[in-house]
Parts: structure tokens; sequence; C-alpha cells
């Protein structure tokens, strides 16, 4: 789009700065002569440096996952921030409650309990952990090496909401013991849920790495006769295929939750 005589004007000018031709001209045509070719060489690195360089200074663009929370939130926020300072052209956006778009898109993974619906779910199992039973240091509890679950029927439960993925569990493992725990504190929060224990109000059925992440003096774990566990994996819808960037996380995730094994 650039009229022929522009072109030749600026070839002109370009040979007189240099004091030597680049082009053979016959008639209309002309052609690189050797100058032309050994100075073309030279301008082609020049150009790909510059267009590196500002490769180099434009915002990279991020990598986002997507991850819906809906167990094991104790521990995202270490597992979220190792993983930005290893890949910093990523980002994770987590979130918690009832399941909606994040930043206009659908969620790309569930971190979820164990089990999950396999016709809808791929997953990739990240932990293993022990629920054991949450007492005050000071309780008559505290001082057992472990206990038996059916012998705690008559006593007052500090548990999540109903919905809750945990609350689900240890109401389950009560029902298995023949009874239905007595509810006297429902706690969204897991610091209020702990407020709770620790001013022996009642007693909690909790995971004993989760709880760990924040240790507590004043509340002791006691293991449950039966041993049982919680299995936290992350989950992706069928028949989704993960990218490039989603199965860096997904395998940096199970690597990342291979230290509590």
């Amino acid at each position: 789009m650039i009229p022929q005589s522009a072109i030749s004007k600026t070839i002109r000018k370009l040979e007189t700065e240099l004091g030597c031709e680049l082009f053979d001209r016959q008639g209309k045509r002309i052609s690189l002569n050797e100058n032309g070719r050994i100075f073309l060489k030279k301008v082609d690195k020049a150009l790909q440096l510059l267009d590196s360089g500002i490769a180099e200074l434009r915002p990279k663009e991020l990598h986002m996952i997507r991850v819906y929370v809906q167990g094991g939130i104790r521990f995202v926020p270490d597992l979220v921030s190792a993983f930005e300072r290893s890949y910093p052209g990523s980002k994770v956006v987590s979130y918690q409650g009832e399941p909606v778009l994040i930043l206009g898109e659908e969620y790309d993974f569930t971190l979820i309990q164990l089990p999950v619906d396999e016709t809808i779910y791929n997953y990739r199992l990240l932990m293993e952990d022990e629920i054991v039973l949450a007492v005050p240091s000071d309780s008559k509890y505290a001082r057992e090496q472990e206990i038996s679950l059916s012998a705690l029927r008559s006593e007052n439960f500090i548990s999540f909401c109903q919905g809750n993925q945990l609350r689900s569990l240890s109401d389950h493992l009560c029902l298995e013991q023949g009874f239905y725990p007595n509810i006297i504190f429902e706690a969204k929060e897991a610091s209020v849920f702990r407020s709770m224990i620790e001013a022996n109000t009642g007693l909690a059925l909790v995971p004993f790495t989760s709880w760990n992440t924040a240790k507590n003096e004043r509340v002791t774990l006691v293991p449950l006769r039966t041993h049982p566990k919680r299995c936290l994996a992350l989950a992706w819808k069928k028949p989704l295929t993960l990218s490039p960037d989603k199965q860096l996380f997904l395998n940096f995730a199970v690597n990342y939750f291979s230290q509590f094994a």
C-alpha cells in the first residue's frame, strides 16, 4: 500500500547513508546484490532481537485455574501460594459456597471429599486424612489413647452446617455406631468451630492433618478405635480434556499433597 516512487526514494536514501548500493537495477526490475544480501542478514537479526525485547516488555498472559472448594479449604491458601510461586504466569482463583461461574466461566476443578459421581467426574486422589475426636485439653477424654465413638452417644457435639461434606461424614460415622449426634452448635467458619471446642461447649469429629495446619494446645485430638478416614480428591467434569496448564496444576496438587502421606 506504499507508492513505488516512495519506495524508490527510501531505497536511495538508505544506500546514500550506507555509502553503497544494495540492489542491481535492470530497467524497472531490481534485485539484491551481494551488499544487499549481507545487510539483509544483519537487519533480520536486529529485528528479531527488537521483537524479542518488545515481547518481554508486554504483560504476560495469565493461565487462569478455577477451583471450586467443597472440602479441604485449610489446604487451599498454601497450595495456591506454592503453585503461583512456582509458575508466575499462572493464577488460581478458588471459591467456596454454592457453585457459580468464576470470572464468567465454570470452574475447572473441584476440591472434593470422596465419593464422587464417577459418571460425571474424573478425579485424582490427593490424600487420606484420619478422622479423630477433638476435645478440650482438660476434658476427661483427653487422657484416652483411643476411644469408641459409640461411647459418646450422650455427649454434645459441635459440627459444621448441613451441606458441608465434613458434616455429612461425621453424621454418617455416628449413624454407623447406632446414634445420631446431638449437635448443639453448627459453625460455618473453622475458627468459630475451634473456639467452641476450646470453650468446652462440645466435642467434634475433625480430620487430623487438616486440624494440625494450625496448632492449638487447648484442644487434644484423640484417635477413634475404627480409625475412619476422609479422602480428598481433585475432580474435573467428563468429558473435559485437560489443557497443559490445567494438567500442570493437577500434577502439582498431587505432588503437594504427597507430603501428608
